[in-house]
């Protein structure tokens, strides 16, 4: 395994199998986390994302999987009901000590939307990280109330439709906007794969196709914003095909990145991106060589 791959991929996909288009049911879904999360790829997954309105159910599936005396300590990413109080009282009702709920995801609309829901919220809970979810077009308006609340922002990088996919240039200004405003961010959707390409919307065998952006290019151009760096080469970069990983560091056209400005870049900015599938993505690195090869 390389170090820089390491240093990219360390705790960066948050497991959506909930949600489109793998769809799973609650059963399904925490199996599958729970065989990630003891499994030898565990050091790249992140939270198990989950509605708060199916924290109940949540808690019955995991009873039911996750018996065993020494489990390890399962870290959740809960989407918000839009109503702070419900959401407190539904993440109070989990009382889980082998769960613990790392952060709050929440769509707001508007600046008026996201600054409401942040004022009730911190309110009541204070020490659980909110990410919030809005039009990048409004990014100027909303991440000065995200910094002053601390709270980070969130990115929808894809869909299940082609239209559902942010162009670059609308990624970069949105990353840029984020690196200014000293606001970190979680993308969501769409980053199934390594590098930007065609690829299938669905795992239907006859899913339409569209362009994709690589979970890669993205926080690599994460990077680049945070140096500041112009618009265009964040741009090139998110529509980069071919990247070197070593143990130093990353090249791509021309650029680099050393492993510790990765990490760093990860740790302090650039956090995590929410996917359907860890199998696909995880696969994917390691084809390329960014990680090592499973043994046996």
């Amino acid at each position: 395994m390389t170090a820089s791959g390491r240093a990219l991929m360390a705790g960066l996909i948050d497991y959506a199998g909930l949600f489109p288009p793998a769809g799973l049911d609650m059963i399904s879904a925490v199996r599958h986390y729970r065989e990630h999360l003891v499994g030898p790829d565990e050091w790249a997954l992140g939270r198990f994302v989950v509605p708060t309105s199916r924290l109940r159910e949540f808690k019955a599936a995991f009873e039911e999987i996750c018996c065993a005396e020494h489990e390890p300590i399962w870290s959740l990413s809960v989407l918000s009901q839009g109503d702070p109080n419900s959401d407190a009282t539904a993440i109070d009702e989990l009382v889980q000590g082998a769960v613990t709920v790392e952060s709050i995801e929440l769509k707001a609309a508007s600046q008026a939307a996201a600054e409401q829901f942040l004022a009730n919220w911190t309110a009541t809970q204070t020490s659980i990280p909110v990410y919030v979810e809005f039009p990048p077009a409004e990014a100027k308006s909303v991440l000065p109330i995200l910094a002053s609340a601390g709270a980070r922002a969130k990115l929808r990088t894809g869909g299940l439709v082609a239209d559902a996919f942010p162009s670059p240039e609308t990624v970069a200004d949105f990353l840029l906007a984020c690196a200014q405003a000293y606001v970190p961010f979680k993308a969501t959707a769409g980053l199934h794969h390594a590098v930007r390409g065609e690829y299938k919307l669905t795992y239907d065998p006859h899913s339409a196709q569209a362009t994709m952006h690589g979970f890669a290019n993205v926080f690599l151009a994460a990077l680049l914003a945070r140096r500041n760096a112009e618009k265009q080469a964040l741009i090139d970069t998110l529509e980069a095909q071919k990247f070197s990983f070593t143990d130093q560091g990353v090249r791509w056209l021309g650029l680099e990145a050393g492993t510790e400005e990765i990490a760093a870049t990860r740790r302090e900015f650039a956090i995590s991106y929410g996917s359907c599938s860890f199998a696909e993505p995880i696969e994917e690195a390691r084809k390329l060589g960014w990680i090592e090869c499973k043994v046996g």
